[in-house]
């Protein structure tokens, strides 16, 4: 939300109650976020169809990668990865590191990020399902998070939990949970290993 905010000059506010059904009193503004997102989706069609294209494209040697890797626990430059080490949003360890495969990011629309991964299996949102992308930034510092805000966690289990963000009840916690609240994680802080803001989502 808050990067179409800033992409589209539509209050926050405003999206979050078109999100919940509202209906729009201004219907330039809506007009305007709707062109926005046929932007972004015809900036990751784009993205899908070069990595089908470059896919294709055996004989050449040298092909740019696809792939990205971004270190986990690390603070390190992501890795160019070849397409035979996994699916975005899967993790495989490196030189005894853990490392989120990401598709790269090529779409100007999205803005910087440090890649695109594919929810897998269940997410705690239902709005979430298998299949959809987003766009995630590793956050540098873990715990400075807006409640309510959407954020992508990877544990020490190497499990990643995609879903909003509160305090926890307990010290140095956070609490993931959706909208209709049945399903939530706690988390202890030590036991995460990164934190990624949600910057777009890609559903099909």
């Amino acid at each position: 939300m808050p990067a179409i905010a800033a992409a589209t000059g539509i209050s926050k506010e405003n999206l979050y109650k078109w999100e919940k059904g509202t209906k729009p009193s201004d219907v330039e503004l809506y007009n305007k976020l709707n062109d926005y997102l046929d932007k972004m989706e015809r900036g990751f069609n784009h993205i899908m169809e070069d990595a089908k294209l470059n896919g294709s494209k055996k004989s050449n040697p040298n092909p740019r990668s696809l792939l990205t890797g971004i270190f986990i626990a690390e603070d390190e430059e992501a890795l160019a990865l070849t397409d035979e080490l996994g699916v975005p949003g899967n993790i495989i360890t490196l030189n005894d590191k853990p490392v989120l495969i990401a598709r790269r990011n090529d779409s100007s629309i999205i803005g910087s990020v440090d890649g695109l991964i594919q929810v897998n299996g269940d997410s705690i949102d239902p709005r979430y399902t298998s299949g959809a992308w987003i766009a995630v930034k590793k956050l540098r510092f873990t715990k400075i998070l807006n409640g309510g805000f959407y954020y992508y966690v990877i544990d020490k289990n190497l499990q990643g939990i995609l879903g909003k963000v509160r305090p926890s009840v307990e010290n140095n916690s956070i609490t993931l949970f959706a909208d209709n609240e049945h399903n939530e994680i706690t988390r202890n802080m030590d036991d995460i290993l990164a934190i990624f803001s949600i910057e777009a989502v890609i559903t099909k």
